[in-house]
């Protein structure tokens, strides 16, 4: 009886596998991601042979992105395997949370931590305010910290379906972290370069004005 009951829920879980939402979105996400890390790998060549004489904490920032991108694209790749391969066949292993899944998060939050630090960094350099930058700084230190948390907490767990459950409010607070951080830095970078720019086109007319009256008065001395 018991066999015939095993056999009947394995045959109804296969019956109800659907591969567009299972094994679809990771797919995708694994060609995106990947065609991301080829703009980074584009993006890091560039920087390092453009801008050689960068302070040396900016290289090691985009040395750490570069390194923690790489990891994340091969836990990426195993995640794909994972679904793809080795678990296709069977969707009662589709419910196991790869530990490979567990450090994509870890990475994500790394580096997101690394981008938006140094951001911080350019805020206060550019605002000469510490207002902003420092409520982005708590944002960012906060999403770091609940990132931690939800990937120690996937280390641990193994089923998927029990890992959204118990993590979906602190998912939610981390992403919500994440979003104000990169809005405040955004806009505020805007409004700041926006700033400077209109007070550049001033400047330059007061210099004429200062140059055309020296000139002026030179001339009626002579």
């Amino acid at each position: 009886m018991d066999a015939t009951d095993s056999s009947t829920s394995l045959s109804s879980q296969v019956a109800t596998f659907n591969a567009s939402i299972t094994v679809g979105p990771v797919v995708l996400g694994a060609l995106i991601a990947t065609c991301l890390f080829g703009c980074l790998v584009v993006q890091t060549y560039v920087y390092y042979a453009n801008f050689a004489n960068d302070h040396r904490a900016i290289k090691f920032t985009v040395a750490a992105v570069f390194a923690t991108q790489i990891a994340h694209v091969m836990c990426v790749s195993a995640t794909l395997w994972n679904t793809a391969v080795s678990a296709y066949d069977d969707p009662l292993k589709l419910q196991i949370l790869p530990l490979a899944a567990a450090a994509i998060i870890l990475f994500t939050g790394i580096t997101g931590a690394l981008v938006e630090s140094y951001f911080v960094f350019r805020l206060w350099k550019v605002s000469k305010k510490l207002l902003l930058p420092f409520l982005s700084l708590v944002l960012c230190i906060i999403a770091q910290v609940v990132s931690l948390v939800i990937s120690m907490q996937a280390f641990k767990t193994t089923s998927i379906a029990v890992f959204e459950t118990d993590q979906s409010m602190t998912i939610t607070l981390a992403l919500t972290s994440r979003v104000l951080c990169d809005l405040i830095l955004t806009l505020s970078m805007a409004w700041c370069l926006k700033k400077q720019r209109s007070e550049y086109p001033r400047q330059a007319t007061l210099l004429s004005i200062r140059a055309a009256v020296m000139i002026s008065q030179d001339n009626e001395h002579d």
